[in-house]
């Protein structure tokens, strides 16, 4: 069994995932599944499909469990309401049986020398299911009746607009640290004499790190569950939790980071919270809250306001390949394209796109200054 993607989309070509080129990531992880081949069949995997290690172990462990005639295997991906619904539900993948196509053929090698019998073989479809982390959420009723977060921990995502580079990082970073937990005997040791009032699975995650020599942290800092990359510099009271963080960035004092991809030479300034956000390169923040956003290469915010809820409770509405889609998760923040800013006394709608070098200012008309007493 050999695993192939010749190609990936050019909107796929210049997009990171875990402060990593996108093809390289792909690269790499084709060269670790193929490490130990298998003669009968070759997996061919679309241009336009997000994947990690855990993800092509998946379709290989289904591949080997089957035992049909078929000489040609299509993929859908089984998985709870909830991770459909905060990762799938505006893919044009989703079909109405609550399924994702996965843009993956695998062809029996013995099929594929024949001529034609691409366009005759006999076709099966397999359902692929994902381990998952559910934890329930605690939001107060005042914002959101209580519910469950359910989140793959392999990444198989299909590509339809750059809204899936967000959810494909939020699903890799914890697939990552579930394969870095595998081998780390410190955090569990860690761990298992930790005070903390909390079940030993969770302070497992928290006791794991991952710092390089030449960062600098505060001592006041607090680092769980993440990835500090060279050059970083942290600042005292700082918080980074279940996040990455790539090389040069500078989290100055009081920056809270979680469940977030921040890429090299990008500033969040004092006091800045950051939450399930993917930041590309270059990218300066100050101020927040920003959640659930997207910020692209040399994109900016100055004490934007971000909506990322709709109390109305009617769908956010995003901007995919195929025209406007409905999203149904519940929370969903600003994509900002490549140097893109907006400034103070902006407030962006929840799922908005704003275009590639835009610039999103306040009517300066209605700037009023107070007068000199």
């Amino acid at each position: 069994m050999s695993f192939s993607q010749e190609v990936l989309s050019p909107a796929l070509q210049s997009r990171r995932l875990l402060c990593q080129p996108i093809k390289d990531h792909h690269q790499h992880t084709l060269i670790t599944i193929n490490k130990k081949p298998l003669k009968t069949w070759s997996v061919s995997l679309g241009d336009a499909l997000i994947f990690d290690y855990s993800g092509l172990q998946a379709i290989k462990q289904a591949i080997q469990s089957y035992h049909g005639n078929a000489e040609q295997l299509h993929f859908k991906l089984q998985l709870s309401e909830q991770a459909i619904r905060d990762y799938y539900s505006h893919s044009h993948y989703l079909g109405t049986d609550g399924l994702i196509t996965l843009p993956i053929i695998a062809i029996k090698n013995t099929a594929s020398q024949n001529e034609g019998s691409v366009i005759d073989a006999s076709i099966e479809t397999l359902l692929i299911t994902l381990e998952e982390l559910s934890t329930p959420t605690h939001s107060p009723i005042s914002l959101t009746p209580p519910d469950i977060n359910s989140t793959p921990l392999a990444l198989l995502m299909p590509y339809n607009c750059d809204h899936d580079v967000l959810f494909a990082n939020q699903i890799a970073i914890f697939a990552n640290l579930k394969q870095h937990l595998k081998y780390s005997p410190f955090s569990w040791l860690k761990a298992l004499f930790s005070r903390r009032n909390t079940n030993l699975k969770k302070r497992i995650s928290l006791a794991w790190k991952q710092i390089h020599p030449s960062a600098e942290i505060h001592p006041s800092a607090i680092i769980e569950g993440s990835i500090i990359g060279a050059g970083c510099r942290i600042g005292a009271y700082c918080v980074v939790r279940y996040s990455v963080l790539g090389e040069n960035i500078q989290l100055y004092d009081g920056a809270k980071v979680e469940f977030s991809v921040v890429d090299k030479n990008s500033s969040l300034l004092h006091d800045l919270v950051l939450y399930r956000c993917l930041v590309e390169e270059e990218v300066f923040l100050i101020h927040g809250p920003y959640q659930f956003s997207f910020f692209q290469r040399e994109s900016a915010a100055f004490a934007t306001i971000m909506m990322d809820y709709r109390p109305d409770n009617k769908p956010i509405r995003i901007n995919t390949a195929n025209g406007v889609r409905d999203y149904q998760g519940r929370f969903l923040g600003a994509l900002l394209e490549e140097q893109a800013r907006v400034f103070a006394g902006t407030l962006t709608a929840p799922g908005i796109t704003i275009p590639k070098g835009r610039q999103i200012t306040c009517d300066i008309k209605h700037i009023t200054t107070a007068k000199r007493l």
